[in-house]
């Protein structure tokens, strides 16, 4: 396991920083739209879409630096199966595990490992593969 992780070190950094940069861009179009609108609904599906499509340009192009001419709006596709599995996931773990201990912050750092892990693997080994 230690080796798979150093020999992807930089692409798993790079995975982390662009999640962090397309959850930043989630919440300023969220925030954005909200302030503007007053419409939470409108504001949160707004911002979660255009965080997703952050996500999956920066996945496309900077993290597993897929140059291959698939179909876009295919790849897209899968790539919203992949992180809709990963939400699924998160929010099941939580659910258990906010049952077994009484601390709902460790359940959603665990549930959150777990829908990351989900999302990196599925990315890679997936929908980027080589």
């Amino acid at each position: 396991m230690n080796s798979i992780f150093q020999a992807n070190k930089y692409q798993i950094l790079r995975f982390f920083i662009s999640g962090l940069i397309a959850t930043f861009i989630n919440f300023l179009v969220f925030n954005s739209f909200y302030l503007i609108f007053k419409n939470i609904i409108f504001a949160s599906l707004l911002g979660y879409s255009t965080g997703l499509l952050s996500s999956f340009v920066f996945a496309k192009i900077w993290v597993f630096r897929d140059n291959s001419q698939k179909k876009i709006i295919k790849s897209f596709f899968i790539f919203c199966l992949i992180y809709f599995l990963g939400g699924l996931e998160m929010s099941l773990v939580i659910i258990f595990l906010s049952r077994l201990i009484d601390n709902y912050k460790i359940a959603w750092l665990i549930g959150a490992f777990i829908g990351a892990l989900n999302n990196y693997l599925g990315s890679k080994y997936f929908l980027f593969k080589k």
